[in-house]
């Protein structure tokens, strides 16, 4: 009864050693199917599809960024050529007010010359009445003409 006993004991014990092995062996049997099943999805066409659509994606991503990059050199030298062309619109207006400061002075100048040139040609036709009035002042008459008309000419000669 003893033998019998440890052979049933032995059975036990044999029993849930051959358990744990089928158990163990369907759980790897388990996992290897789940392992099958996830490396036939992740090889089949919509995933290689769409690994493919995304490194297209990445490429396009990296062809605008570089477009974007030359676009903002491109934008950055137009500023600072339009920077540069202010600064010479204000100095050029700068430069016009000057001019026209000085155009102004020189018309003021011509005005007062032409007024000179007016009352000296008054006095000339003054003396010339004068002169034709006295006919013994002749040469004194002449000469007073002829001072006269000399700084007529130096008078248009200062205006040109």
């Amino acid at each position: 009864m003893v033998d019998h006993l440890s052979e049933s004991g032995l059975c036990c014990c044999k029993l849930p050693r051959c358990l744990c092995f089928l158990l163990l062996l369907v759980i790897l049997m388990v996992l290897l199917v789940a392992l099958l099943i996830f490396d036939v999805r992740a090889n089949s066409k919509h995933c290689m599809d769409g690994l493919q659509a995304e490194r297209e994606c990445q490429n396009r991503t990296r062809y605008v960024q570089h477009q974007l990059t030359q676009a903002q050199e491109v934008l950055h030298k137009m500023e600072v050529q339009a920077a540069a062309c202010n600064q010479t619109v204000v100095t050029l207006r700068d430069s016009l007010k000057v001019e026209q400061a000085q155009v102004a002075e020189l018309q003021g100048e011509v005005k007062i010359l032409k007024q000179k040139l007016e009352d000296t040609l008054a006095e000339v036709q003054r003396l010339r009445r004068g002169s034709e009035a006295s006919a013994e002042n002749n040469s004194s008459s002449c000469s007073s003409v002829l001072f006269a008309v000399v700084v007529v000419l130096v008078l248009e000669a200062l205006l040109i």
